[in-house]
């Protein structure tokens, strides 16, 4: 992961979920500007110290990544280079594009759990579509670069992961502000309330539009009144985007 990171002299690194300094020993190596390291275990103090008095590049934060004030890291991040904590995956995603898409992160790569690979991937019409994978399929180019089997880790967990490479969009069509546009959020948790349902049903739910104006909308987006939510590609998202009245 260190090597396919390709830091450089310049970039800001962020590693959430350090665990023993693994990987933020091989980071190191690496000629990057900073690495910041958040950790929410302060029992591993006596394995993540001893890197960070060996090297001033480390900065250590002894918290919850979720709601971690990202505002702090100055300089800010440019790199996100991570072996996530599972159970944490999605929600630690979004507060980081929330916080630093917007302004100078530009790539990430993650170690996830082998099937939330696959839904980040998998971006717009696609049967495993997500809200999360979505967004990111508007903002740049992800892709699931290699799978790592349980048997690689000890102890082994009972689930296999998967490297999912992010490399965010530049100049006008990078969109770096939807993660944290509220409308947007909106728009696709609702329309995902019930993934199998169409997008009428889930609409009449989740914001009370009644049916008939539902299928009025999708017409003018030139798309058919039953589609459910994983059928629809990216432009019809962003066309909805931009004309749903929230």
């Amino acid at each position: 992961m260190a090597d396919r990171a390709d830091i450089g002299p310049s970039d800001v690194v962020l590693e959430i979920g350090p665990g023993k300094g693994i990987l933020t020993k091989e980071l190191l190596k690496y000629p990057c500007a900073r690495l910041y390291a958040i950790e929410l275990d302060t029992k591993l103090k006596d394995d993540l110290a001893p890197i960070a008095g060996q090297d001033g590049r480390l900065a250590l934060f002894w918290t919850d990544a979720v709601p971690f004030d990202y505002s702090r890291l100055s300089p800010p991040p440019t790199h996100v280079v991570a072996n996530l904590p599972y159970h944490i995956t999605t929600p630690v995603i979004w507060a980081l594009l929330e916080s630093l898409a917007s302004g100078c992160l530009r790539y990430m790569l993650l170690m996830v759990q082998k099937e939330a690979a696959a839904r980040l991937a998998a971006g717009a019409a696609s049967r495993e579509s997500c809200p999360l994978g979505i967004t990111l399929s508007a903002m740049g180019d992800i892709a699931s670069s290699r799978q790592v089997p349980r048997g690689a880790f000890s102890p082994a967990p009972k689930v296999d992961s998967a490297i999912v490479e992010i490399k965010l969009y530049d100049g006008k069509d990078a969109r770096r502000e939807l993660p944290a546009d509220k409308k947007w959020r909106k728009l696709l948790s609702g329309s995902f309330a019930q993934r199998r349902k169409t997008l009428v049903n889930n609409w009449a739910g989740s914001f009370g539009i009644p049916k008939d104006r539902a299928a009025e909308l999708l017409a003018s987006c030139d798309i058919p009144p039953r589609s459910r939510p994983e059928e629809l590609p990216l432009e019809a998202w962003l066309a909805l985007y931009s004309s749903m009245p929230m």
